[in-house]
């Protein structure tokens, strides 16, 4: 309970801070990409997993070189196979499915046509599965299971391609553990990602020609 109190305040704290001019310019769009990701305190070792990313983003300007951004995505992170939780050549030893919706808020800063990014970031793990394949370890899903609420930090570079267009590069780590230590396994599990993606803005607020006048 005090874990999700101490998130929630975290979040509140940054967002209004990102509001603190409510008059402030908005954009919003959609977010499309590609992650690498894996989790530290593997049983046995395992390839990164492979997934596609998407959602919505929502944007304030803040002055001529800040920007407050949240999002809102579906992404998987774990360990293990590649999209889709299959692995065509190879079927890897340890394979963890997380589902997640994630929500960051984002701190930017704009240079030219590059912006850097950081920022927290929450999770909340919709559903998982574990396999692990030939390993006389007993199933850890009811025993140890993951933590439903992820807290992470971000960190991430970007490029503005044209008006509406934007690539970006974004790293991810859990600031909390998202699984206890495990059975021949000392080490607490985190998740990391990297993420590839491509956002494209649907909606600019417009000047009001009445006020300028």
């Amino acid at each position: 309970m005090k874990r999700n109190l101490a998130i929630i305040a975290i979040f509140n704290c940054v967002w209004l801070c990102a509001q603190h001019n409510y008059k402030s310019p908005y954009r919003a769009g959609l977010k499309l990409g590609y992650s690498f990701h894996t989790l530290t305190g593997n049983l046995t070792e395992s390839r990164s997993g492979q997934d596609f990313i998407g959602g919505f983003w929502f944007q304030l300007k803040m002055n001529k070189k800040w920007t407050a951004q949240t999002e809102l995505l579906l992404l998987d992170k774990g360990i293990g196979g590649g999209p889709g939780g299959k692995s065509p050549n190879q079927v890897s030893p340890h394979q963890v499915r997380l589902h997640y919706f994630e929500i960051p808020v984002l701190f930017q800063y704009h240079r030219k046509m590059i912006y850097f990014e950081f920022g927290p970031g929450l999770g909340y793990l919709i559903n998982f599965s574990e396999h692990l394949n030939g390993n006389l370890s007993p199933n850890l899903e009811d025993t140890y299971p993951f933590i439903r609420s992820e807290l992470s930090f971000n960190v991430g570079i970007g490029w503005t391609l044209f008006e509406k267009w934007a690539l970006g590069v974004r790293l991810s780590h859990s600031l909390l553990p998202v699984r206890g230590a495990v059975p021949l396994v000392s080490k607490e599990s985190y998740n990391r990602l990297l993420g590839l993606s491509v956002s494209r803005q649907l909606r600019k607020k417009k000047a009001n020609n009445s006020q300028e006048q």
